[in-house]
């Protein structure tokens, strides 16, 4: 009888572990995303992002580099979200704040970017920040991680 008790508890335990949704191994703001989360934010990425900064993350301009104005409107376009921009200088309140409140930058020098969060709420903006992390290295998610945990711990001491 033990052994029915103890072979349905592992199978009820197995059933829901299969039901769990995946961990990707991602958080922003201390939110662990799952990978359904990162689907639904490369979708919002190529719904809210791609038009300006390309749909692998490339950046308005990928001929220029990323602080380098085009040649032709003398302005520095959106940035690569990719290997090759700065994104993941970054903390994840400044990412999830770019997306919701826009850019703040000088319209002279740069092209402006609108925020979003008219239309999309924070848990939105963190799906898209999780997935622009998918595009960054390995090394590079542990410095952002690393910056966003010095700009937390920054915070608290305040």
């Amino acid at each position: 009888m033990r052994r029915l008790i103890l072979a349905l508890v592992l199978g009820v335990f197995a059933f829901l572990a299969a039901c769990a949704p995946e961990t990707s191994g991602i958080s922003v703001q201390g939110v662990a995303l799952s990978n359904d989360d990162l689907i639904q934010g490369h979708v919002l990425y190529e719904a809210w992002c791609a038009g300006c900064h390309g749909s692998k993350g490339e950046g308005q301009f990928p001929g220029i580099g990323a602080l380098e104005p085009s040649p032709i409107t003398n302005r520095i376009g959106a940035p690569p979200h990719n290997t090759t921009g700065h994104t993941w200088h970054h903390s994840d309140d400044l990412l999830v704040r770019y997306v919701l409140e826009g850019g703040f930058t000088d319209p002279a020098n740069f092209y402006f970017m609108p925020g979003f969060g008219w239309r999309l709420g924070v848990d939105d903006a963190r799906r898209i920040a999780g997935y622009i992390k998918t595009l960054w290295t390995d090394d590079q998610r542990m410095m952002q991680a690393r910056t966003t945990q010095q700009e937390m711990e920054m915070m608290a001491g305040q």
